[in-house]
């Protein structure tokens, strides 16, 4: 049997081969299309642009209302209502209503350390179920697969219970909240990473094993790299969370000063119709899209990365 980084150097040497293989294409070489083909891919492309339109259009609404200070409390994109400016901007970081640095540096505490937990439990459960027989062991994943059918909102007695329970003895309410979330997606994200590593073939294992590795050099040598992939968009996914939760945030904390974005930006639109300002609303999600943005940059390459170069990478 092959050793396991022979079968590596044979993945990269195919994968190389493959990328350096050039291919013309001429349109004159294309097939004719029949009428019903084309009226076909009309409606195809009719149907994409209306798509395109629907994803675009609530960020490009967004960015007028946050350079708009003409009326701040209503969002239009009517040129003769827009005047340009950073008066939306300054009122995050001046007004006495707005504590945004605060509620910032929260949900990037939460949202990291969540990520971090998550992705590790994630990884070892994945590995165990995936790659160990244990007493219990399907019995427990069934019992998993059943707790992502029910609803969120069926556990906000459970929830409300921990929440209590967690400030009688005077732990940090967004500690809990980092518990709750990294409870909740641990569980569904163990099962998807778990049917990734199955996906892999056990003759790297088999291999690997030969050639000295025990079961945690197996993980993080060869298995973990290859993973990268999964791993990140698990990582991506996490971190995203409390970016775009409100009730559980609302339901957990009470100070203010330690709430989360999502919460602090929604009291700019859900108070006092006279108090209501749209374009601070929107300001705020846009410079909350900058860290998701620059973590799914940093993770780019694993997200779109393959088999091959993890493996070689390990």
């Amino acid at each position: 049997m092959k050793s396991y980084k022979s079968l590596i150097k044979t993945q990269k040497l195919n994968l190389n081969k493959l990328t350096k293989v050039k291919t013309k294409i001429h349109l004159s070489d294309a097939k004719q299309l029949t009428f019903s083909e084309i009226i076909y891919l009309f409606f195809n492309y009719i149907l994409l642009i209306f798509w395109a339109l629907i994803i675009i259009f609530p960020v490009i609404t967004m960015i007028v209302a946050s350079f708009n200070v003409f009326n701040p409390r209503y969002v239009s994109l009517s040129p003769k209502t827009f005047t340009f400016g950073w008066d939306n901007f300054s009122y995050l970081f001046t007004s006495e209503r707005s504590l945004y640095v605060n509620w910032y540096i929260n949900t990037v505490v939460i949202s990291l350390i969540t990520m971090a937990i998550t992705v590790v439990f994630v990884a070892l459960n994945g590995y165990a179920y995936s790659r160990f027989r244990f007493t219990g062991s399907k019995h427990s994943l069934s019992v998993i697969m059943l707790l992502q059918m029910v609803p969120a909102t069926a556990s906000l007695i459970s929830l409300y219970i921990i929440v209590t329970l967690g400030k009688e003895i005077k732990i940090d309410p967004r500690f809990i909240l980092v518990l709750i979330y990294a409870g909740g997606a641990i569980a569904g994200n163990t099962f998807i990473f778990k049917g990734y590593l199955d996906s892999i073939s056990k003759e790297l294992d088999d291999s690997a094993k030969i050639d000295g590795c025990g079961n945690w050099k197996l993980f993080y040598k060869i298995l973990l790299p290859i993973s990268k992939p999964m791993l990140s968009i698990i990582a991506l996914w996490t971190f995203l969370i409390p970016f775009g939760d409100v009730i559980l945030p609302r339901f957990t904390i009470t100070d203010l000063r330690q709430t989360t974005l999502a919460v602090g930006l929604d009291s700019f639109i859900s108070t006092d119709p006279k108090h209501i300002n749209a374009g601070a609303y929107s300001a705020g999600a846009l410079l909350a899209a900058i860290p998701p943005f620059i973590l799914f940059m940093v993770s780019q390459k694993n997200i779109v990365g393959n088999l091959g170069e993890g493996s070689v990478k390990g």
